[in-house]
C-alpha cells in the first residue's frame, strides 16, 4: 500500500469546509492510509497509523478518525510526546483547536523521573497540566502517592491531589483530604484530616492535624490546627501523648526535636503537664530532654508542680543517671499534693526543684532557695493529725511507693508544729495552687487519640 500524507492547517484539506488556521493551531497530520466519508455533512477520515504534530506535541497510534469538527480520535498503542513528557493510553480524543485531549484506558504519564497512572485523564497541552478524575497513583524515586483526583503540572513538576490521599515517602506515610507535592523542592503540604505515620527502628510516631507542611530535604514537619502526637517506643511500649495548636518536628541523624506551641498538653508514663510551649529533644541512644515554659503545670504521681519553667530528663544514657528520670523546676516553684490520710494539701515552695523518679515512681523531691513547706502528718489513722510549717535553704522529701515517708530541712531551719486543735490557725503558703481537675486524664487522652487515628485510617481506606 502506498504511503499517503495529509498536511492540515486548521482543518483537513479533504474536508468540504476548510478553515483559516491561526499560527498557534497549525498542525500536521500524516497516516499510512486513509479513507474519507461523509457523515451528517462533515467529512470524516479513517486513518491507519496516524501521526499528528502540533507545536511541541506529537500524537500517534495504530488507528484514528478525524471527525471533521476539530476532534481527532486515536486508539491502539496511543503515544503522546511533549518535550520531556510522554503519555500512553488505550485511546485519546484530541481537540486540535483547544489542544485538549481526553485519554482513557491504562493512562500512563511520565517524564522519566515521575510516573502517574490512571484509568482516565484530561491533558491541557497549552497549560502544561493533566487532570485525573477517576483515581490516580504517582511514583518517583522518593515515594508513592494515590488519590481519587489530581492535577499534575508538567512544567513545574508539581502535583495537587484530592480526596482520600495517601502519600508514602521513606518511612513516613501521610493521609489527608488533599496534598500538594513539589518534586523539585521535595516539599509537600496537606490539608484536612491529616494523619502522619512515621517509623524508626525503635519508635512509631502518629501525628494528627488540620494542616501539614513537610520539607523532606531538611526532614522537618510543621503542623497546625488541633495538632496531636502519639509517640510509641516499640521496645518498651513507652507512649507519649502531646497536643497543641502548632507543632514543629525536625529529624537529624542522631536526634529529633519536637516543638509544641499554644495550649500544650503532655502525658507520659512518668508525668503529665500543661503549658504554653514545649521543646523535646530525643537522641538515638534513648535520651530525652523536654523543656516547657509559660506558667507550666506538671503532675508527678499525685504531686502537682508549677514553676516558671520545667525540665524533664529521661534515659539511662545520661552520664549521671542510673536509669532514673529527673524533673527540674526554676523560678516560683510550688508543689502541692493531697495527704492520703487527712485529705489536706501538703505544700512546698522555693526557687528551684529537683525530683527523681525510678521506674516511673517518684523517689525524692528537693526544693531549694528560700524553701518553705507545710506538711500534714499522722502516723496511723487513729492518731491525731498535726501540721509542720518550716523553712530553710532547702527541704527534701522522700517517697516510698508514691507515699511521703520522710521530710528533712537543712541550713537556716525554722520549724513550727501545730496540734490538731490548732490546725485552723494554719494558712496556705503564699502562691498556693491546687487544681487537680486540670490534670490531663491519660486514659481519656489515649482513647481519644487512638479512636481518631482509627477513624482517619478507615476514612482513607474507603
Amino acid at each position: 500500500m502506498n504511503r499517503r500524507w495529509l498536511v492540515i492547517f486548521g482543518f483537513l484539506l479533504v474536508s468540504t469546509q476548510v478553515a483559516q488556521a491561526q499560527d498557534k493551531n497549525v498542525y500536521g497530520l500524516t497516516a499510512d492510509d486513509l479513507k474519507a466519508r461523509q457523515v451528517d455533512g462533515r467529512t470524516v477520515v479513517d486513518l491507519i497509523r496516524p501521526v499528528l504534530t502540533q507545536e511541541e506535541s506529537v500524537l500517534s497510534s495504530d488507528f484514528g478518525i478525524d471527525e471533521g469538527n476539530g476532534f481527532v480520535r486515536f486508539w491502539g498503542n496511543v503515544l503522546v510526546v511533549e518535550a520531556e513528557d510522554t503519555l500512553r493510553a488505550e485511546r485519546i480524543r484530541y481537540n486540535q483547536n483547544t489542544k485538549i485531549g481526553v485519554a482513557e484506558g491504562n493512562v500512563f504519564l511520565t517524564d522519566g523521573l515521575a510516573d502517574l497512572r490512571a484509568p482516565l485523564a484530561t491533558h491541557y497541552s497549552d497549560e502544561e497540566r493533566t487532570e485525573f478524575e477517576d483515581g490516580v497513583t504517582y511514583a518517583d524515586s522518593s515515594g508513592t502517592l494515590s488519590a481519587a483526583r489530581a492535577v499534575y503540572y508538567t512544567d513545574i513538576n508539581k502535583a495537587v491531589f484530592f480526596d482520600d490521599v495517601t502519600f508514602i515517602q521513606d518511612d513516613t506515610s501521610v493521609y489527608a483530604d488533599s496534598v500538594e507535592y513539589a518534586r523539585e523542592e521535595d516539599i509537600s503540604e496537606a490539608w484536612g484530616r491529616v494523619l502522619v505515620d512515621s517509623k524508626t527502628d525503635t519508635t512509631q510516631s502518629l501525628l494528627l492535624s488540620d494542616y501539614l507542611y513537610r520539607n523532606a530535604i531538611t526532614d522537618s514537619i510543621a503542623v497546625r490546627g488541633n495538632s496531636r502526637l502519639v509517640s510509641v517506643n516499640t521496645q518498651d511500649s513507652d507512649t507519649l501523648f502531646v497536643s497543641a495548636d502548632r507543632m514543629f518536628l525536625v529529624e537529624r541523624d542522631s536526634l529529633n526535636t519536637i516543638t509544641a506551641i499554644d495550649s500544650v498538653v503532655v502525658s507520659s508514663p512518668n508525668y503529665a503537664l500543661k503549658g504554653d510551649s514545649l521543646r523535646t529533644t530525643n537522641w538515638k541512644d534513648d535520651r530525652r530532654l523536654s523543656k516547657t515554659f509559660g506558667e507550666p503545670m506538671a503532675w508527678l504521681d499525685e504531686n502537682q508542680i508549677s514553676a516558671d519553667s520545667l525540665f524533664f530528663r529521661s534515659g539511662s544514657a545520661w552520664p549521671d543517671s542510673a536509669s532514673v528520670d529527673l524533673v527540674s523546676g526554676f523560678g516560683s516553684v510550688f508543689v502541692a499534693s493531697r495527704d492520703s490520710l487527712s485529705g489536706r494539701i501538703n505544700q512546698l515552695k522555693g526557687r528551684r526543684l529537683k525530683a527523681v523518679l525510678y521506674q516511673d515512681s517518684l523517689q525524692s523531691m528537693l526544693v531549694e532557695e528560700n524553701a518553705e513547706a507545710l506538711i500534714y502528718t499522722r502516723e496511723n489513722p487513729e492518731d491525731p493529725l498535726t501540721a509542720g510549717v518550716g523553712s530553710g535553704d532547702g527541704v527534701l522529701l522522700r517517697f516510698v511507693q508514691g507515699e511521703l515517708s520522710e521530710v528533712a530541712f537543712y541550713s537556716g531551719i525554722k520549724l513550727l508544729y501545730y496540734a490538731e486543735n490548732l490546725l485552723e490557725q494554719v494558712s496556705n503558703l503564699d502562691g498556693y495552687q491546687w487544681n487537680p481537675e486540670l490534670m490531663p486524664d491519660r486514659a481519656v487522652l489515649s482513647s481519644q487519640f487512638w479512636a481518631e487515628i482509627q477513624f482517619r485510617r478507615r476514612s482513607e481506606e474507603h
